[in-house]
C-alpha cells in the first residue's frame, strides 16, 4: 500500500501563510499524490485558533473539494494536532461517555456533527475517517501530529510555557505517560484557544509581536536597536525566573539550531515515554522536516527512528530574503511503500523567497475577496 503523509496545512491560518490556499501549490501536491492507495492528513489540517470555525473551514474548502476529486475512493485519514484538536473533542466525549477504555495510541471516530462532516461531504468520494492521537500505518510505522511533545520541549513558546503551568498546578507525568496523562495536561489549552478563536476579532495576524520578539531574541533581527540589545541581554534571567516558578527546564537559545534540537529531543522523549519501541514514528508539528539526506537518522532510545513531515506554511520569521531554502521550507510529503523506511519529497524548493511572499499576498487579497 502506497501512502502519502502531509502534516502541518494550516489551511485557513490568519496569517494567509498557508501556501496551500495558491490554486497553483495544491495542484503541485495534488499531482503528487493522486496515486496514493491512502493519504493521511498529520495534524493541524485545518487552523481552528485563529479565526472563528466558520471563517477557517470556508478558506480551507477549496482544498479538500480538489482532494477528493484527485483520488477518488480513497481512504483519508485525519489525524488532528493541536491546532485542530477539535477535531478529537467527539472522539475523546464517546470515550467519556462510554466509561472507557483509556485513551490509547490509536482510536477511531467516524465523521460527525460539525466541522468533520462538513469536511466528510467536500471530499466527496473519498472517505473520511479520524484517528487520534495517531495510527499504525505498518506494524513498524506509528504515526501522530506529535504535539505532545510540547510537554518536553525545551522551547520557551508560550504553549509550552502554559503546559508547564498546567504540570506545576497537578502532578509530574509518570515515566511511562499514556495519551490521557498528556490530555489531562494539554486538552484544556486548547478548549480555551479554541474559544477565544471564536469571540476574538477577526484580522490578519502576521509578523506581530511574537514573530518580531522571536527575530529579535534570536539574533535575526538585522537593526542592532539598544531595545533588541537589551531584550538579549534580559533574556536568560527572565527564562531563569520562570524555571524557578514553573520547575521547568527551557533554554534562553531560541536561534534555528536550538528550536531543532529541541524538537527532536522532545519527540524523542514523547516516544520513549509512550513505549513506541524499536518502529518508526512520524510526526510533524514543529514545521522541521527531516532527516535530510545529507543528515544522520534521527536515532529513538527505544532503537526505532524518528521522521518529520515539515509543513507546508511559509513563515518569514524562519525565512530570510535571499538565502536557499532552509529545512523549515514548506512543501513537504512522506511517502511510506511495501516494506521501505518512509521517504521524503521537497516538491516547492524551485519557488523563491519573492515567489512565496507574493503568494502569501495573493493568500491575503484573496481572502479579502471572500
Amino acid at each position: 500500500m502506497r501512502t502519502a503523509i502531509v502534516s502541518d496545512l494550516h489551511l485557513g491560518v490568519a496569517s494567509n501563510e498557508d501556501v496551500l490556499r495558491d490554486p497553483a501549490v495544491r495542484r503541485i501536491l495534488l499531482g503528487e499524490i493522486a496515486g496514493a492507495d491512502r493519504v493521511v492528513l498529520l495534524g493541524d489540517v485545518v487552523e481552528l485558533r485563529n479565526l472563528p470555525v466558520g471563517p477557517s473551514l470556508a478558506r480551507a474548502r477549496p482544498f479538500f473539494e480538489e482532494l477528493g476529486e484527485a483520488l477518488g475512493e480513497v481512504e483519508v485519514a485525519l489525524v488532528p494536532g493541536n491546532h485542530d484538536h477539535r477535531l478529537a473533542e467527539p472522539l475523546l466525549d464517546d470515550l467519556s461517555i462510554a466509561g472507557g477504555p483509556e485513551l490509547g495510541l490509536e482510536h477511531h471516530h467516524a465523521p460527525s456533527l460539525g466541522p468533520a462532516a462538513l469536511i466528510d461531504e467536500w471530499l466527496g468520494p473519498a472517505r473520511l475517517k479520524i484517528a487520534y492521537p495517531g495510527l499504525w500505518l505498518r506494524d513498524d510505522v506509528y504515526a501522530t501530529h506529535g504535539h505532545y511533545m510540547d510537554v518536553h520541549l525545551s522551547l520557551p513558546r508560550a504553549e509550552c510555557v502554559a503546559a508547564a503551568l498546567m504540570v506545576r498546578l497537578s502532578r509530574p507525568l509518570p515515566p511511562r505517560t499514556t495519551p490521557a496523562d498528556y490530555e489531562r495536561v494539554l486538552r484544556p489549552l486548547y478548549g480555551l484557544a479554541y474559544g477565544l478563536a471564536q469571540v476574538l476579532p477577526v484580522k490578519r495576524r502576521r509578523n506581530g509581536p511574537f514573530e518580531r520578539a522571536w527575530e529579535v531574541l534570536a539574533g535575526e533581527e538585522r537593526e542592532r536597536t539598544l531595545g533588541a540589545r537589551a531584550a538579549r541581554a534580559g533574556f536568560p534571567l527572565a527564562i531563569r525566573g520562570l524555571n524557578g516558578l514553573l520547575r521547568a527546564g527551557f533554554e534562553p537559545d531560541v536561534t534555528t539550531p536550538a528550536i531543532f534540537r529541541s524538537g527532536v529531543e522532545a519527540a524523542a522523549e514523547m516516544a520513549a515515554r509512550l513505549g513506541l519501541d524499536g518502529v518508526h514514528v512520524i510526526t510533524g508539528h514543529t514545521h522541521r522536516g527531516g532527516p535530510l539526506p545529507d543528515e544522520p537518522e534521527w536515532l529513538l532510545p527505544g532503537g526505532g527512528r524518528l521522521h518529520n513531515t515539515g509543513s507546508w506554511v511559509f513563515a518569514s520569521a524562519f525565512h530570510q530574503p535571499g538565502t536557499p531554502p532552509n529545512s523549515y521550507w514548506p512543501g513537504t510529503v512522506t511517502w511510506l511503500e511495501d516494506d521501505d523506511p518512509p521517504r521524503r519529497i521537497q516538491l516547492l524548493h524551485s519557488y523563491s523567497h519573492k515567489e512565496m511572499s507574493d503568494l502569501i499576498e495573493e493568500n491575503g487579497q484573496r481572502a479579502g475577496r471572500g
